[in-house]
């Protein structure tokens, strides 16, 4: 069965992976600094997809690169006064703990720029012999933006209205949207030997050459922001057409919109105004990070502010518990099994119509809803939901969310957190344990310990407040 997707380029829905293949290629950071949370909604989102397309058979192919050379790295190091290659590697490091504290897997292959000087040349050499590259003779290699007609057709601008998006000196290129495949070095710059003298790649070659070499039937799925659209894919579309106009480059381009700040606006480094990636799951939570980006489309910009994610948070533990509640039911009754082919259907419906997550999502709660409406009225059936059980765990993992992150309750202004929750009559001497304990009343936070063990719980004493879990 195929996947819809609907391609950026053609506005049309695509139909990919009807050989039970499909190669995703999606452009990575460059490293020069620590991930914020809109850079980590391309990760995670094709994170998911993977995880669905795996779990539907798919052999699936996810090439994600590293940017290690770049005008960003080279002044990251001079500012610091090391090596690109420190930078490069500090920052990679980084790159691959906050994807883990998301739980977000590693790509299948994750290839760097500088592994792929060669890849690059030889593509540069077909531009040149195409006539859609050109060298002035500087030791710099210039894309001719006017040898290709259909440019600006991903970004669906009209060239006389394009921007500039790289200064270069006006006697060497022939158009100011000409753009530049091999720069010419510079003193103390990292350089590799070309045909056109010392130098290092352009930015916009490295993905054409790691698409070409990582996907070579070509990709079914290129991944990125919309801010990458123009200049960066537009470029990768024109290089890699313009070398192998015979070869298939990309069969959807799917790009992701913007994260922004609920109250000022766009996130971005250059504006200073980023949240880290590890400093929002400190203060959220990786689930409900996940719950935030997933009931949004991926093609549609998304706000943050810490009540949006409080509110997710709160959402996603309330999924959570049910799910808990009926995963050690025995039985299926009637209600159950209905629920749980309604939720299936609907799940695989909304995930192949372009990886709808909102619509995925809304269906787990739709269902999750009647399932806690019935045990509500009848707590005794809640041991009969052994099939919708188990298709919640199965779609919750897919979707990628922790089923043992703690939950947590504030009660009467202390903080108590679980994996389990405890009935009512236990959290309330969960707090009174930790007031006689701010109290120093010793003697009756002992015996409220001793009676919550005796009951079934241990309390693990924080600074952030208790932790109660089965023994």
């Amino acid at each position: 069965m195929s996947i819809s997707v609907r391609d950026t380029l053609s506005g049309q829905m695509v139909e990919v992976g009807e050989n039970g293949r499909v190669g995703v290629y999606v452009c990575g950071p460059t490293v020069y600094n620590h991930i914020h949370i809109g850079n980590a909604r391309a990760p995670l989102f094709w994170d998911v997809v993977v995880r669905y397309l795996r779990s539907r058979d798919y052999e699936v192919m996810l090439v994600q690169n590293i940017t290690d050379i770049e005008d960003k790295i080279i002044n990251k190091a001079n500012e610091e006064g090391v090596s690109w290659e420190e930078i490069v590697d500090r920052y990679t490091a980084s790159f691959h703990e906050r994807l883990e504290k998301m739980g977000v897997a590693l790509p299948d292959v994750e290839p760097r720029a500088t592994e792929h000087i060669p890849e690059m040349i030889s593509l540069i050499e077909d531009l040149i012999e195409s006539d859609h590259a050109y060298a002035p003779g500087n030791g710099d290699v210039y894309y001719d933006v006017r040898s290709y007609p259909p440019y600006g057709a991903l970004s669906k601008q009209r060239p006389d209205e394009m921007r500039e998006t790289e200064k270069g000196t006006t006697s060497y290129k022939k158009s100011p949207l000409d753009f530049a495949l091999w720069k010419a070095s510079k003193p103390g710059e990292p350089a590799w030997e070309s045909p056109w003298g010392s130098g290092r790649p352009g930015w916009h070659i490295e993905c054409s050459a790691m698409v070409e070499k990582h996907l070579p039937d070509g990709a079914d799925i290129h991944g990125g922001g919309t801010d990458l659209r123009f200049p960066h894919h537009e470029n990768e579309l024109a290089q890699s057409t313009g070398a192998h106009p015979d070869h298939t480059f990309v069969r959807a381009w799917a790009h992701h919109g913007m994260v922004n700040f609920a109250d000022t606006g766009k996130m971005a480094k250059s504006l200073g105004n980023i949240l880290d990636v590890e400093r929002a799951v400190d203060l959220h939570g990786r689930n409900a990070l996940r719950m935030w980006l997933l009931q949004s489309h991926y093609s549609q910009p998304i706000d943050y502010s810490e009540e949006i994610l409080e509110e997710k948070r709160r959402a996603c533990e309330r999924l959570l518990r049910l799910s808990r509640q009926i995963s050690g039911s025995g039985t299926s009754s009637d209600l159950s099994e209905r629920l749980a082919k309604e939720l299936g259907e609907r799940f695989d419906t909304a995930m192949r119509d372009d990886f709808n997550t909102p619509e995925a999502v809304a269906a787990l709660f739709e269902v999750a809803g009647r399932a806690g409406q019935e045990i509500s009225i009848h707590p005794e059936v809640a041991q009969e939901f052994a099939s919708l059980g188990a298709a919640m765990e199965e779609i919750l993992i897919v979707l990628g969310f922790d089923l043992l992150e703690e939950a947590e309750i504030d009660v009467n202004g202390v903080r108590v957190r679980y994996e389990e929750e405890p009935r009512k009559e236990t959290l309330l001497k969960v707090v009174k344990r930790e007031e006689a304990r701010r109290k120093k009343d010793w003697a009756a936070a002992d015996r409220l310990r001793d009676e919550l063990h005796d009951e079934g719980w241990t309390v693990e004493d924080t600074p952030e407040g208790p932790i109660v879990s089965r023994r």
